[in-house]
């Protein structure tokens, strides 16, 4: 008889390959890390992440554009004073 539990020789999550990823802003040089998960690319820093669909991008260009908007977004946010009370 089968056992019903899962195989136990595979992992619980998958670890997929990380690769390096840089954009240059205003001189300053922000870097991380994506890696694809099926048809997601995801980007990783230490202060956050975001994910897209890749939609016949290159993973790289789409990694480095998807870092770009992230770090610009957060500046953006940062820079915009809280609403006076």
């Amino acid at each position: 008889m089968g056992s019903l539990r899962g195989n136990a020789s595979s992992p619980a999550h998958r670890r997929y390959e990380r690769y390096p990823v840089s954009c240059e802003i205003d001189g300053e040089v922000f870097s991380g890390y994506y890696w694809v998960a099926g048809m997601i690319l995801v980007v990783s820093t230490a202060t956050g992440g975001t994910s897209r669909q890749l939609a016949n991008r290159q993973p790289d260009d789409l990694a480095r554009t998807l870092l770009r908007d992230m770090l610009l977004a957060s500046r953006e946010r940062a820079a915009t004073p809280p609403p006076a009370p």
